[in-house]
């Protein structure tokens, strides 16, 4: 018996170490492959093509989790480059938006692509490549032909190299071939036009807007309405979670007046930074540069014979003057400067060199300069060194804070010895409003705080907290009051308010109905507008995407308008009650009168078409290769930080 047991062991192992080898030769094994990988290793995030059999995937090309981070990283800097320097997204920020996801389709289609085009024997010649760039007019220069150093710019700037570019044109081209469209796509014009008298249709419509506040013919209701109505609506009157708070909060700007700042240090900031506080002298200068002295020459002495600087520059040089504006003497060239700030009057500066050629300058206006003391300076200076210094000022009362707290957990003590304000709230909700409605607790740490103190347990204190922008709070739930439904007695008046505010909308709703039967009908408007206490308001021509605030045409009324025939109006509901809309006048879109415009949205209308049709060949490729991904390997990759 054991020697047989030792025969079908033996048979096992050798089984077992087969599969792995086959496994390590043949590529990641799901599984199997997750256990055994590397600690470390390059994960497969996605695999296009090849074949699933049980848990083993063989052949197909795979996309590692280094490939795709890179992708991710690319279009991270291209997206930011394309917002400029104000905002920018950090990783997280992107991940959150979804970018890895688009990272990894990007290169899922780049493989889909390749297999098909290799599949179909496509061939992209770089004759083709060569043109295709040649005609991309982001790679014009100035003179509106092709530039090599605007090409290279280009793909520095979307942080893509030579290499990479042209293998995605490559694809692009072959996917025109793909789909049949190597001219691109181009809708019928009866299709364009249609789209074009759509858009661009536009309609006047008169309002009638029938308010709620003013339905004051609402019966008083009885018990047996206000019960019906509370049952029906019971959790509208639910009164959320209230707390009784005690809390210290403070900014840098609170502490700043306890910063202790000296005379000497005053005065040391005064001598680093004087020539920030002095004004230098500046002039309002006008100037005609020319290559040839004798040329400044003719032209001053032009002026000195009584024409203007203008006139003078035209008839010497044949060019304009240049308006340079205020400028000190740091801004001009050296000799330049010497000669426009020598002058004691505005005048006619005599002809000056400089580097760029022969000035010859006329002074307009002087402003004289400004030395600045030290008493005209000391205020701003001392409330910047108390700005600077709030700060760190702020963290040391955090730190004293805390180690109090550790020793005592006695909020009122701890800030009473530190002297530090202790603000106490009644009954404010986690906005920290009061059961009126009115805001209690405000500040730029409210928000953090109340955030705090809505987690902690009755008679808690909450560690010491900081916010993002350096603010410095703790808090304690004195009291807490947790969220109840009330009974009907204790929330009749809200039931009431309710219950009448409803009625009045009703009403509005039925009045506007009426209305627009009436005029339907073919009564009038204007004396049907009278009966609501209200008037007719006329709007301006707008399309499907715009709205008239001014006179009340927005929202569903817009959409509305649009159904209607002219002459007919409609009631719809609004948040304030009610409004009749009625169809005036349609102004339809000429794509004949507008060619430029109606070309425009064929254009667009093209490249929906195009897109749509990609999307089609992308899917298609997809259900003929397969793509597999792997969840767990994607999302190892992408883990927001917690802050």
């Amino acid at each position: 018996m054991n020697k047989f047991r030792k025969i079908a062991g033996s048979i096992i192992l050798a089984l077992l170490l087969g599969v792995i080898l086959i496994a390590f030769v043949l590529g990641d094994i799901a599984g199997v492959g997750g256990a055994l990988r590397l600690a470390g290793a390059d994960p497969v995030v996605s695999r296009v093509g090849g074949w699933q059999i049980g848990p083993f995937t063989l052949g197909g090309t795979a996309i590692k989790g280094r490939e795709l981070r890179e992708q991710f990283n690319r279009e991270l800097e291209q997206l930011n480059s394309r917002m400029g320097s104000g905002a920018r997204l950090t990783s997280d920020q992107a991940i959150m938006l979804g970018l890895p996801t688009r990272a990894l389709r990007t290169l899922e289609q780049r493989l889909l692509l390749d297999r098909a085009i290799a599949d179909l024997g496509l061939v992209v010649s770089d004759g083709q490549i060569r043109q295709a760039i040649a005609a991309t007019p982001a790679f014009h220069g100035p003179d509106g032909k092709f530039s090599a150093i605007q090409y290279q710019s280009v793909l520095q700037n979307l942080r893509i190299s030579e290499a990479q570019y042209v293998a995605d044109l490559r694809r692009e081209i072959a996917l025109t071939q793909l789909l049949g469209v190597t001219g691109g796509v181009t809708m019928p014009k009866v299709v364009r036009d249609t789209l074009y008298r759509y858009r661009r249709e536009q309609r006047i419509a008169e309002i009638v807007l029938v308010e709620a506040s003013k339905m004051t013919d609402v019966p008083k209701p009885t018990d047996e309405q206000l019960k019906a109505y509370y049952e029906a609506n019971k959790r509208k009157f639910d009164l959320p979670e209230r707390r009784s708070l005690s809390f210290v909060a403070l900014t840098p700007q609170d502490v700043a007046t306890d910063v202790e700042v000296s005379e000497e240090q005053l005065r040391a900031m005064f001598n680093d930074r004087k020539a920030e506080f002095d004004r230098p002298e500046k002039r309002d200068l006008d100037q005609v540069l020319v290559n040839d002295e004798a040329q400044a020459k003719k032209i001053a002495e032009l002026v000195a014979d009584g024409k203007s600087l203008e006139e003078a520059s035209k008839e010497v040089a044949g060019k304009d003057i240049i308006k340079l504006g205020l400028m000190t003497r740091r801004e001009l060239p050296g000799d330049v400067a010497a000669a426009a700030f020598e002058l004691k009057e505005p005048g006619l500066v005599p002809p000056a060199k400089s580097g760029l050629g022969w000035h010859v300058i006329r002074v307009n206006k002087i402003e004289a300069g400004e030395t600045a003391t030290f008493e005209a300076v000391r205020d701003r200076l001392e409330r910047e060194y108390r700005e600077q210094a709030a700060p760190d000022l702020l963290a040391r009362r955090i730190t004293d804070l805390e180690k109090l707290l550790a020793r005592t957990d006695d909020l009122d003590a701890a800030a009473e010895q530190l002297n530090l304000t202790l603000r106490k709230v009644e009954e404010v909700d986690s906005a920290g409003r009061n059961a009126a409605g009115e805001t209690k607790v405000e500040g730029p740490w409210a928000s953090d705080m109340l955030a705090a103190a809505f987690r902690l347990k009755e008679g808690e204190t909450s560690f010491v907290g900081e916010t993002r922008a350096g603010h410095l709070y703790v808090v304690r739930a004195d009291k807490v009051t947790l969220a109840r439904t009330p009974t009907f007695e204790e929330a009749r008046e809200r039931v009431a308010a309710a219950w009448t505010e409803a009625e009045r909308h009703k009403i509005a709703e039925a009045r506007a109905k009426e209305i627009a039967d009436r005029v339907n009908a073919v009564a009038e408007l204007a004396a049907q507008a009278r009966t609501v206490r209200a008037e007719v308001k006329t709007s301006r021509a707008i399309t499907r995407v715009q709205s008239d605030p001014q006179a009340g045409l927005q929202g569903a009324l817009v959409a509305k308008l649009f159904e209607l025939k002219p002459g007919k109006a409609a009631a719809v509901r609004t948040d304030n009650g009610a409004a009749v809309v009625r169809l005036r006048e349609v102004i339809p879109a000429d794509p004949a009168a507008a060619p430029e415009e109606a070309e425009k949205v064929g254009r667009e209308l093209d490249a929906i078409a195009a897109n749509d049709l990609a999307t089609q060949m992308m899917a298609t490729l997809e259900r003929r290769y397969g793509v597999r991904r792997d969840p767990e390997a994607f999302a190892s990759l992408f883990r927001v930080e917690q802050q």
